[in-house]
Order: structure tokens, then C-alpha cells, then sequence
């Protein structure tokens, strides 16, 4: 998984650098803290959110509303269920302590549109697709069955900037997205997602 990762990031920067090539503008950095809430299939393992999360990623302008980048998020699940009796998959019975313990990366190429570029406020929507890091861990009382896999993934995004300057890049940007976790048959990790942070062009 570690070298799908590196291989995978560095074709995402060569792809940006050849972009901005052909850019005007400076790249521009996005940085946040993100809460996410499972949804669908995920809740059958975690209902809780998950306050352990941020977002990050590089977006290259191609002019004044339209953007291509690159974006990494980290979402940390985890969640106890009481003292129950459940199959331990080998035809027998155990009652024990349930702990599920998820995390995912997704690493996403991006675009995203600025509705309106002027104002106090500015409304953008976005989509991502790429690839999921996955690491599900479930303790069954002191035994666990850790599992990684790597995984395609989707995601929808809205939300909106306010400016700190008038005819500056730096903003506070805030915004919510759904993001489409395949994980293996008849279970997604499906989550809504809610973000804030800044952006700022790199000089």
C-alpha cells in the first residue's frame, strides 16, 4: 500500500506541475479540520462520527472560478459496542466486547467552481475521484482482524469562501461533501463529511 501511495502522489504532482505550466495564477493551498458523519452500510460497524479528521490539498487556478488540484483527507472512526454474544466465524458462539476501529485516506484528484468571484461570500461546488486507504480493524474481546485494502473512491463537495482581503487568494473556507466508499460486496463506508479551514496562494 506504501509504495501504491508514493507512486500514486508523485504522478499527482507531476500532473499539477504540468498545469501550471499552463497556469496564470499561483498555487493555492487548502488546509482544514474535518468531522465526518458514517452513512448507508457504514453505520452496521460505526454510528458515531468521527472527530479525528483534516483535509488538505494544492489547487491549481485556471482562471477566476475554475480549478484543478490534488486533496488528502484522514478520517479516524472508532466505536465500542457492549458485552453481546456474536459468531466468531467458525461455527461457535463467544460473548466479548465489540471494537471497530476504522481509517481512511482518501487521496483525490479534484476541480472545483467558484459560483460567484466577488462579495463577502463566494459559493463554490466541487467533485473528486481517486483512491481510498483503507484500514478496518474489528477486536472481537483480545482478538482483532486487521484489514487494508485500497480502493476507488468518489466524492461531491459545496460550500463557500469569505475573503480576508478584498483582492487577496487567503480565505476562510468552509463546506460539507459526500463521499462514495466502495469497500467490498454489500458494504460501502460512505460518510458525510463537514470541513473548515483556510486557503492561500503559494508564492
Amino acid at each position: 500500500m506504501r509504495s501504491l501511495f508514493r507512486y500514486s502522489f508523485i504522478s499527482s504532482l507531476i500532473l499539477m506541475a504540468c498545469v501550471q505550466a499552463k497556469a496564470q495564477n499561483p498555487v493555492e493551498l487548502n488546509i482544514g479540520y474535518q468531522m465526518n458523519i458514517p452513512a448507508g452500510s457504514f453505520r452496521n460497524y460505526i454510528t458515531h462520527p468521527a472527530y479525528k479528521g483534516f483535509t488538505a490539498g494544492l489547487a491549481v487556478p485556471l482562471n477566476d472560478q475554475f480549478s484543478l488540484g490534488l486533496s488528502v483527507a484522514y478520517n479516524d472512526y472508532y466505536q465500542k459496542y457492549p458485552r453481546a454474544v456474536y459468531d466468531d466465524g467458525k461455527g461457535s458462539a463467544i460473548s466479548a466486547v465489540i471494537s471497530n476501529s476504522i481509517q481512511q485516506i482518501p487521496i483525490m484528484l479534484t476541480a472545483s467552481y467558484t459560483l460567484l468571484n466577488k462579495g463577502f461570500i463566494r459559493p463554490y461546488i466541487g467533485a473528486g475521484g481517486g483512491m481510498n486507504l483503507i484500514r478496518f480493524d474489528q477486536y472481537l474481546g483480545e482478538y482483532d482482524n486487521p484489514q487494508s485494502k485500497v480502493k476507488a473512491t468518489l466524492q461531491g463537495e459545496a460550500g463557500f469562501y469569505i475573503p480576508l482581503r478584498r483582492y487577496s487568494a487567503t480565505a476562510i473556507k468552509v463546506g460539507a461533501n459526500y463521499q462514495y466508499a466502495p469497500y467490498e460486496k454489500g458494504t460501502n463506508l460512505d460518510n458525510w463529511g463537514i470541513h473548515a479551514g483556510i486557503r492561500f496562494a503559494l508564492r
